[in-house]
């Protein structure tokens, strides 16, 4: 057996399922034994950071890893903003680098580069084999790495002539799993106590819930929690629908990504509970959302992560569903009573949220140009176990205003805010879960930088339905630019998206005209068929976000 064929039997026998990858001359072996094999479904793209986001989607909805196949330097560079969107957000993935032989890259010959350096800053695990007896032991650490304690991406860098080498009869694989048991992290009683003790005295109490909510699967045992001490809660992006956004008590995502009555709930808090979160700048709008003199616990797997953002009365060392348990557990000894008064502002906050989100859809000017409130209003009547996908930009931020209920609902990149992730994080939302309807919504600039890859999503038939929301400009960045004078570099020309959708054999929708983007959504979803939605917004529509300064953005 050679060592490409043992490496794909260990990934096999692990359960892994998800391949995705661009064809090269070094990964060529292993793609060809996925075509023989026939044991998982590979996609092949048609640039590398697609097929990143296409598995952080997959990985994020099942838990686990999929397999990134590139070929050489190249196809990692390519590779490396999807692969660095992934492991910021916490991700688990593998990336298989297929190098040029060992001899080639000891003298730096054509096509060679030292793979593990472009990457070593965000990936979780690194590890080059350089013989055929270490190929077996590479997967499986990557594997367990991936999906152990904080997930995150792993990377395997196997030379060419290693991958062509036979293995020998006492290195042959043997059978693992794909996704390592969940280890608990228990906390410890004493703080547990504590921070009972200090949610027993709070009156305005807030939960916030961070993306390790989500990979620990807490979201019934936070529930629990809610619901006894009647406390708001806040998402972070990568932990929304871990509890339903539907529900009166979660409000949804504050901070630099949020809007600000939902802020209002930290603002005015005499004690956060956070949960899974690190409490990032990204969730708290630098800290500036964190009230001044309320206590904060915050609970996280990594000691590392414990105060490192802001100064912390209670810290605990936990998984999060083991802490949640732990702390309804303490509670049920004493039941907490809940105020009237905490009753009634919870009940504000959510009246607030949805108020102000009602006004701001009723007050969209009518002025001839299709609003993005017609857009919001449209996306808020889809069925709860819709799946909503985002690009970076202005039109991104209109997709924190919709509720999700499934965890794993709303797929963006978060920490990385990056471009061109989101018809990725289209294709391997769909081809993860294809009986959920999955609609993006995506910038005319983020869609051209990933065109080829409609092509993939055709082949594959993956019926995503795309929302291009067309302003022809990098909307976000031009005000930035106003801001000092002169604007250049942020007004483009682009081509009609749905008669291009059309050439690739999609559905192709144009929405030039108000009241018309409804029947558009209806007639895409209904389909069955991936399709494109070009809507011609009014170039001047922003969304109402907190205000901030530019060096927080």
């Amino acid at each position: 057996m050679k060592v490409y064929e043992a490496v794909l039997e260990q990934l096999w026998g692990a359960g892994v399922t998800h391949f995705s990858g661009m064809v090269g001359s070094t990964s060529a072996p292993y793609a060809s034994a996925l075509a023989a094999q026939n044991r998982a479904r590979y996609v092949g793209i048609r640039h590398e950071q697609v097929g990143a986001s296409i598995l952080d989607a997959t990985a994020r909805l099942s838990g686990r890893p999929g397999v990134l196949m590139v070929h050489g330097g190249s196809g990692l560079l390519a590779a490396s903003l999807g692969v660095a969107a992934a492991a910021l957000d916490g991700t688990p993935m593998v990336v298989l680098s297929a190098t040029q032989e060992r001899k080639a890259m000891e003298n730096g010959w054509w096509q060679t580069l030292d793979v593990q350096k472009p990457v070593a800053d965000f990936v979780k695990f690194q590890t080059r084999v350089e013989r055929p007896d270490q190929a077996v032991a590479a997967v499986r650490d990557a594997l367990r790495e991936s999906v152990s304690g904080k997930p995150g991406v792993a990377q395997i860098d196997v030379p060419i002539d290693v991958s062509n080498e036979e293995l020998g009869a006492d290195d042959m694989p043997t059978p693992v799993t794909a996704a390592a048991p969940l280890i608990r992290s228990f906390p410890d009683p004493q703080l547990v106590a504590k921070a009972a003790a200090l949610l027993r005295q709070a009156e305005r109490p807030v939960l916030l819930i961070g993306g390790g909510a989500h990979y620990s699967s807490a979201g019934e045992a936070l529930m629990r929690l809610v619901e006894t001490v009647h406390m708001p809660v806040v998402n972070s992006p990568t932990s929304r629908g871990v509890v339903p956004e539907t529900h009166p008590m979660v409000l949804g995502c504050a901070g630099i990504i949020g809007y600000e009555p939902v802020g209002a709930a930290i603002e005015e808090a005499d004690l956060v509970l956070a949960i899974g979160s690190r409490l990032s700048d990204i969730q708290t709008s630098r800290g500036d959302l964190l009230p001044k003199d309320a206590p904060i616990i915050q609970v996280d797997i990594e000691p590392a992560g414990i105060g490192r953002e802001y100064p912390v009365e209670i810290g605990i060392v936990a998984d999060a569903q083991g802490f949640a348990d732990a702390l309804v557990m303490a509670l049920a000894a004493e039941p907490p009573e809940v105020p009237d008064a905490r009753r009634e502002w919870t009940a504000s906050l959510a009246e607030r949220y949805a108020t102000w989100r009602d006004d701001w859809i009723a007050a969209a000017p009518d002025d001839g140009q299709v609003q993005p409130q017609e857009v919001v209003a449209t996306l808020l009547e889809q069925p709860p176990e819709t799946i909503f996908t985002h690009g970076a930009g202005d039109h991104g931020f209109y997709g924190f205003m919709v509720p999700v209920d499934p965890p794993g609902a709303h797929l963006v990149s978060t920490r990385l805010g990056a471009m061109g992730c989101a018809l990725g994080l289209a294709m391997g939302a769909k081809w993860e879960r294809p009986n959920q309807p999955v609609i993006t919504c995506i910038g005319d600039g983020d869609l051209m930088l990933q065109l080829g890859d409609l092509e993939t999503m055709a082949r594959e038939r993956l019926p995503a339905v795309l929302v291009v929301f067309n302003n022809f400009r990098l909307g976000s960045q031009r005000k930035r630019v106003e801001a000092y004078g002169p604007v250049i570099g942020v007004d483009h020309g682009n081509p009609d998206f749905a008669k291009l959708a059309e050439l690739f054999d999609f559905r192709g929708y144009r929405v030039d005209r108000p009241g018309t983007f409804a029947e558009a959504m209806k007639d895409a979803l209904a389909s069955g068929e991936p399709a494109v939605i070009d809507v011609i917004v009014d170039p001047d529509a922003r969304p109402p976000r907190i205000a901030m300064s530019r060096e927080a953005r």
